[in-house]
């Protein structure tokens, strides 16, 4: 049994490169913030945004996705729901942003990322807490890069949650098929 917690311990560490820890086990090992790219994506409704300006100041959560996916994104999609709805009964958690980046610009424009919202019934816009992003392929890709995304094949890309608090100046990431409770843990670790 002492095995295998070290061994998870380890893994949960980032000894696997991932940088996920449990509750208080690895608090020093916050990850820099990644160099996110000056440039304008577009949301579900077509708007312009920029993303230095969409993170700054507030905790959120990058998760990378795209809408004609049938493998990883659905389940990745509906944990991340589920965390984001119990995060709204958490005063610490409550003023969590997601932003969920498409890694397909060239499939998914604005009507796609507002069916692909529906069909998950996430809560729409800054304000309610959930963005969906898309944009050119070159604005995109620097993106992906700067959160070490490949930008390849879209079926390729990374499962990987981003969790922040640009306040506190802190970055995690965390497997986006992690049960919710675990990412709420995390994230909770995340802001205090």
């Amino acid at each position: 049994m002492m095995n295998r917690r070290r061994a998870v311990a380890a893994i949960s560490c980032g000894a696997m490169g991932g940088a996920v820890w449990p509750r208080g086990a690895c608090a020093a090992n916050w990850l820099p913030a990644p160099a996110v790219p000056d440039v304008s994506l577009l949301d579900q409704d077509g708007r312009a945004l920029r993303l230095p300006e969409l993170l700054r100041g507030r905790a959120v959560v990058v998760s990378f996705f795209f809408t004609g996916c049938t493998t990883v994104c659905p389940p990745q999609t509906a944990l991340l729901r589920e965390a984001a709805r119990q995060w709204q009964t958490l005063p610490a958690l409550r003023d969590v942003l997601v932003v969920s980046i498409s890694v397909d610009p060239l499939g998914d424009g604005p009507p796609q990322l507002r069916d692909y919202a529906r069909r998950f019934d996430l809560p729409l816009g800054a304000a309610a807490g959930w963005v969906l992003l898309t944009g050119s392929p070159a604005p995109v890709r620097s993106v992906l890069g700067a959160f070490g995304v490949s930008s390849g094949a879209a079926d390729q890309h990374s499962s990987l949650l981003w969790l922040g608090d640009e306040v506190k100046g802190r970055w995690a990431r965390t497997s986006a098929l992690n049960p919710p409770a675990m990412t709420t843990r995390l994230f909770e670790e995340l802001r205090t």
